[in-house]
């Protein structure tokens, strides 16, 4: 029988850091359980060597003010700078002030109701006028569900975004922040936190079956070619969803025995989004020596925030201002991204460069010429996240509490696709962890 104060944390990303922290230093024994060689998890930060800077991969914004973010951000003394409120919006080929962007999906949004039976965001807009003005707000609010949440429209639900607006607007979610020194600095100042709580970290361990009674839990991992076996008397898996959602035997985590059948359609029920993202290292600002005259555009591009061009095949575009660096990055979210995704990087950045043609009027070649260097992962066929982050479909917040609910107190399941509103963010991670720790304090 294992010792009965000690618990596996499954995954080594926000949500099990922060879960392994607290468990410490309430004087639990823990252990964390990553397959990758790094923690971390969806934060993943590279340096270029050109400029020193460092590059997201994954996570890169910080949104709004969630307590537990901020306290770890004042804790790990990292310096945060604002991100830019200046968005350009691109329509017809002409740029349209910010704020009518924002009034239109707010607009919107607020026709949508968790009062109502749930439906897809599809259904919801299909369910409104047709006149020219509703048409451009549908289009506007079908870009930023497709791009911010990274979402299917024709699986999206209502009440869940409706949760996702609430909490947003409860943490100041519509203003930003980003990591000057990489958002992975937040990641590792957790895990050190950790340790220094007591808990240990075995990384390069890819967990293929979880054994589990009553109080008791058994974990077998591969590391290499050697397998391990951990036990302890609860775990907390913060496995991302779509590595639950795995079904191969050659990669699937395999419970033993079987999950109920509401946890496992809980799992299998709630979609991961898709997004295309790739970082472009220029040699110099070249934008900022350009003219905008054609689109309408009578604002300095030293100036230049976020630019949203839909006909772009990578519509949406952001520099790193303040940070005056060459770097711009592009995003495609959702149905946007699955084209892309099956490129190489090859493809994708002349996907990219014929982006920038079409936004800037700048050649391929001239781009070509300026460009040093290029990054991107694909989250969606990493064997350890298979996916970007989560989102809800119809009656999605049901299955969420489902996904979160413990199974006969011993195992226990956190991460952002089990955080309510804050789904599909580092904030909701954190917070989904340090609520899995309570739960098992409470259980004891």
């Amino acid at each position: 029988m294992a010792n009965t104060n000690s618990v596996l944390i499954i995954g080594a990303g926000a949500a099990g850091l922060a879960a392994a922290r607290d468990l410490a230093a309430a004087g639990l024994s823990v252990t964390i359980i990553e397959a990758r060689d790094r923690v971390g998890g969806r934060v993943h930060t590279v340096r270029d060597e050109s400029f020193n800077l460092p590059i997201e991969l994954g996570a890169e914004f910080v949104h709004g003010k969630h307590p537990a973010l901020m306290k770890l951000l004042d804790s790990s003394r990292t310096p945060f700078s604002d991100v830019t409120e200046r968005h350009w919006y691109f329509e017809d080929g002409v740029v349209s002030r910010s704020n009518d962007f924002w009034n239109k999906l707010t607009a919107l949004f607020d026709l949508m109701s968790k009062e109502k039976p749930d439906q897809t965001f599809a259904q919801f807009l299909d369910s409104l006028p047709d006149d020219p003005e509703t048409l451009r707000a549908k289009a506007v609010a079908t870009r930023y569900v497709q791009g911010f949440h990274a979402a299917d429209i024709r699986r999206a639900g209502v009440h869940g975004l409706v949760a996702a607006n609430e909490a947003e607007d409860h943490v100041g979610g519509h203003h930003s922040f980003r990591v000057a020194t990489g958002y992975e600095t937040v990641l590792q100042r957790l895990n050190e936190e950790a340790k220094q709580q007591g808990a240990s970290v075995q990384l390069n361990a890819v967990v293929r079956e979880i054994h589990w009674n009553r109080n008791n839990v058994e974990v077998i991992c591969l590391s290499g070619e050697r397998q391990q076996r951990f036990t302890a008397s609860r775990a907390v898996i913060t496995l991302p969803l779509g590595v639950l959602q795995e079904k191969s035997k050659t990669h699937a985590v395999r419970f033993v025995p079987e999950l109920p059948e509401e946890k496992q359609e809980a799992i299998d029920n709630i979609p991961m989004g898709d997004v295309a993202r790739i970082v472009l290292v220029f040699r110099e600002r070249f934008w900022e020596g350009l003219d905008l005259a054609r689109t309408g555009a009578q604002q300095d591009l030293s100036q230049l925030g976020f630019i949203h061009y839909p006909e772009a095949a990578i519509p949406t575009w952001w520099s790193l201002l303040p940070l005056r660096a060459p770097v711009l990055v592009g995003w495609a979210g959702g149905t946007r991204a699955e084209k892309l995704l099956r490129m190489s990087e090859a493809e994708c950045v002349s996907e990219a460069l014929r982006s920038l043609k079409k936004i800037f009027g700048v050649s391929e070649m001239s781009l070509r010429k300026w460009l040093l260097q290029s990054y991107m992962h694909h989250w969606d066929t990493d064997p350890f996240s298979r996916g970007a982050y989560a989102y809800l479909p119809v009656d999605g917040l049901n299955k969420q509490q489902e996904l979160a609910r413990p199974v006969q107190n011993t195992i226990f399941f956190a991460g952002e696709a089990t955080s309510v509103g804050h789904i599909g963010t580092v904030h909701g991670a954190l917070e989904s962890g340090q609520r899995a720790a309570r739960e098992i304090l409470a259980s004891l």
